[in-house]
């Protein structure tokens, strides 16, 4: 589940309740969808963007005690278009995941440090990657390279292994 899914749901009762005169704060849509706010903030953003929320006013939170900097924003939102219309988002076609995909179908032999400087990916995430694939027998160990582990391609399949995505337990 994403971020918008919950944020909209949240959105969507508050709508059916009251209509388009509910004004909803940032600290309430926080609370009704339970994420986080920065997460929260770049969705309520995208969707006035959109043309689905009007930001009505930009309060701010008072600082708590021993917090310093600035205040931080509680912007307030008013529902204008029904969200039941938006269209269904698509999936992604090229992930990181893909990418790193090809990349080892290209190299054949290869090491966590190849991956992550071709990709560009973080080095957690080859290294999650990599072992989930290594567990469901698509690559394997062949040796090390100074302190480094290298890895073998071992399936032929030109698609990337589908059902192994992060939280996924087979």
């Amino acid at each position: 589940m994403t971020v918008i899914d919950p944020v909209i749901e949240y959105l969507m009762t508050i709508y059916s309740m009251q209509g388009s005169r509910r004004v909803v704060s940032l600290a309430k849509i926080m609370a009704g969808a339970d994420r986080p706010r920065k997460p929260v903030l770049r969705v309520l953003d995208k969707l006035t963007r959109d043309g689905y929320l009007k930001q009505v006013s930009e309060a701010t939170i008072p600082n708590r005690r021993r917090e310093y900097g600035p205040a931080r924003r509680n912007p307030e939102w008013r529902v204008i278009k029904d969200l039941s219309d938006r269209p269904k988002s698509t999936p992604r076609k090229n992930t990181i995941r893909d990418k790193i995909w090809r990349i080892i179908r290209a190299r054949r032999h290869f090491t966590k440090t190849d991956l992550v400087i071709t990709s560009g990916a973080k080095n957690s995430t080859v290294d999650e990657y990599v072992r989930m694939l290594e567990q469901h027998g698509h690559i394997r160990r062949t040796g090390k390279d100074g302190r480094l582990v290298t890895y073998m391609l071992v399936s032929r399949s030109v698609e990337r292994p589908q059902g192994m995505e992060r939280g996924s337990h087979e």
